[in-house]
C-alpha cells in the first residue's frame, strides 16, 4: 500500500511541475509575440576580415539565424559583382539561407556591379523605396544611400524599416546626408519608424543633433560595434523616432558577438510592443 501511494504521490508530483513548467512557457510564449526583434548589420560584402579572398555568406547567415531577428537592416552588399561573385546576388542567397523576404537597395557601381545596402523581413513586405544621398562636392566620398520597407508586424499594425550607411570621410557629408533622411522620411512621419544602420560617426559628433531632430537613440553610452575583434567604439546603430519610440519600450540593446563574419559587431535590439 505504502508503494502504490509512492507512486500516486510521485505521479502528483510530476503532473504538478509539468503543468508549472507548461504555463511558465505559455507565459514565455506569450512575452515574446510581443517582441520585435531587430538587427543592423555591416557584413563587409561577406569578406571575413582574417580570409581577405573569401566571400562566406553562410557566415553571415549563421548569425543571423542564431539570432533570429524578425528585421535585418545590412550594409556593404555586392550584388553580381567581379570581386564577390558574378552570378551572387548577396541579399537574394542570405533570404533564401534565412527564410526571409528581402529588399535590395543600390547606391553605386562598383566592381562591375551592384553594391549598397538591404533589409531581410520575417514579414511580408508592402511598400519598398531607395533615396541618393548626396556628397559634398570636392570630397571625394562616395554616394550612399537609404532604404526603406513598410511590413506589417501584428494586427496588421504598420511600421517603416530603414537601412543605411553613411559616409565615413568627412562630417560634412554625414551632415548633409542626415538632412536628406530626414527629407526622405517626411512622408512616412505617421509610422513608427525604425532606423539602422552604419552611421560612421560615434556619440559625442554633432551630426546626431541632425538626427535627434527625428530620432531617438536608445542608449546614451551604445555599445562598441567596431572593429569586431576589438570593438572601441559605437559607430553602428538602430534608432527610433517618436511614433515608434510610443508604440515600443526598449527592452534590450545589445551587440552579437560574432568576430568571424565581419568586421563590425551586429547590432540587436528587442522592442516590446
Amino acid at each position: 500500500m505504502k508503494f502504490v501511494f509512492n507512486i500516486c504521490f510521485s505521479l502528483l508530483l510530476i503532473s504538478g511541475y509539468s503543468c508549472s513548467k507548461s504555463n511558465n512557457d505559455s507565459k514565455a510564449g506569450s512575452d515574446s509575440s510581443n517582441i520585435l526583434k531587430v538587427m543592423t548589420y555591416n557584413i563587409h560584402i561577406a569578406n571575413p576580415p582574417s580570409a581577405p579572398n573569401v566571400v562566406d555568406v553562410e557566415a553571415i547567415a549563421k548569425v543571423i539565424n542564431n539570432v533570429k531577428p524578425d528585421l535585418v537592416a545590412l550594409q556593404e552588399v555586392d550584388r553580381f559583382t567581379d570581386r564577390s561573385g558574378k552570378d551572387l546576388d548577396q541579399a537574394k542567397k542570405l533570404a533564401e539561407l534565412t527564410g526571409m523576404e528581402y529588399r535590395f537597395f543600390k547606391a553605386i557601381d562598383r566592381s562591375n556591379g551592384e553594391y549598397g545596402l538591404a533589409i531581410l523581413s520575417r514579414f511580408a513586405i508592402e511598400e519598398s523605396q531607395v533615396f541618393s544621398l548626396p556628397v559634398e562636392q570636392g570630397t571625394g566620398a562616395e554616394i550612399r544611400a537609404l532604404g526603406l520597407v513598410r511590413v506589417k508586424y501584428k494586427n496588421d499594425q504598420e511600421l517603416i524599416f530603414a537601412t543605411t550607411h553613411l559616409d565615413h570621410l568627412a562630417d560634412a557629408n554625414r551632415e548633409l546626408q542626415s538632412k536628406e533622411i530626414l527629407k526622405a522620411f517626411k512622408s512616412y512621419q505617421k509610422y513608427p519608424i525604425i532606423l539602422g544602420g552604419d552611421f560612421n560617426m560615434n556619440q559625442s559628433n554633432t551630426t546626431w543633433n541632425t538626427l535627434k531632430l527625428a530620432f531617438n537613440v536608445p542608449c546614451t553610452m551604445c555599445p562598441p560595434t567596431h572593429s569586431a575583434s576589438n570593438p572601441q567604439t559605437a559607430i553602428d546603430y538602430i534608432i527610433l523616432n517618436n511614433v515608434a519610440k510610443n508604440v515600443f519600450t526598449v527592452k534590450s540593446y545589445n551587440t552579437y558577438p560574432e568576430t568571424y563574419a565581419s568586421d563590425h559587431l551586429p547590432v540587436v535590439v528587442e522592442l516590446k510592443y
